[in-house]
């Protein structure tokens, strides 16, 4: 059986990305790596460029910032394994994640996206009685079961990966369509006990560019940014309820969710909507 195939997509982040890779080729276990460049003008690509493992499959240095898709829809063309995956130039991976996640989404067909924890450790603490509630057993593994899982640290069988491939995320966000997958039965969330992944970007982490700063700058993740957040610590509050929400969410609620998304008279409302403009 092929090694998993990770795809690693890199833009201006220098500062995370040498520790990104660093943490991600500790690893022992047997991968290949994919690296996509989305012309870096901070060094990032040149640390991309000296990279040497012989996991690394293939490098793509795009002359332009062509954001998530474009980067997705090479991997998923030039991959080779049944299982990929994605980590993102802020990440910090746990040693062995690939074998564990690789092996329950090859055993369980009924498993969509399953990935590493990204928020911080006390955010699961604060809301363990919700997840408890969430935690399912598929098979021999267990699934702190959500739809709104994020791309980076998480592994999903390539062909479930080409059927729900979208371009609705305009490139922003892995650009796999969770509603329709969880619409059509398939089970997404973080493996459970869950394997816990570093999100530098997040100004609570010891390693944020944000870390003790005053207002947003360039350093400012892209979420913080695109969002207006003025302060790490205004990003920190939202990055709190966000994950709140996600426990508060009932698995029942999200399917129905991800019913109403893929409805067509949700879809007819929406394009009525936005044709209509607001009252």
């Amino acid at each position: 059986m092929r090694p998993v195939d990770i795809l690693v997509i890199t833009h201006n982040r220098s500062a995370y990305v040498e520790r990104t890779l660093s943490t991600l080729f500790a690893d022992s276990t047997e991968f290949h790596v994919y690296m996509w460049d989305n012309a870096s003008t901070d060094g990032a690509r040149e640390l991309v460029e000296d990279c040497d493992d012989p996991r690394i499959m293939d490098k793509h240095f795009s002359d332009e910032n062509v954001m998530q898709e474009v980067p997705t829809r090479w991997l998923l063309d030039v991959a080779r394994s049944d299982v990929i995956g994605k980590v993102d130039d802020d990440t910090l991976v746990p040693p062995g994640w690939t074998a564990l996640l690789a092996s329950a989404v090859r055993a369980e067909s009924r498993l969509g996206m399953v990935g590493c924890w990204t928020f911080r450790p006390e955010d699961f603490e604060r809301n363990r009685a919700a997840a408890d509630r969430k935690v399912i057993t598929v098979g021999s593994h267990r699934i702190l079961a959500d739809i709104y899982i994020a791309g980076t640290a998480s592994l999903m069988r390539r062909d479930v990966a080409i059927r729900y491939l979208t371009d609705k995320m305009k490139g922003r966000a892995f650009p796999i369509d969770r509603y329709r997958m969880t619409w059509d039965g398939f089970i997404s969330g973080w493996y459970f006990p869950l394997l816990f992944a570093e999100h530098m970007d997040d100004p609570r982490s010891e390693y944020s560019l944000m870390r003790g700063r005053g207002p947003m700058d360039e350093g400012a993740a892209l979420t913080a940014r695109t969002r207006g957040f003025e302060t790490p610590e205004q990003f920190v509050e939202w990055l709190k309820a966000d994950v709140d929400q996600k426990m508060a969410r009932s698995l029942r609620r999200q399917s129905w969710e991800a019913r109403w998304e893929r409805a067509p008279w949700s879809r007819a409302w929406r394009f009525a909507t936005a044709r209509r403009g607001p009252r």
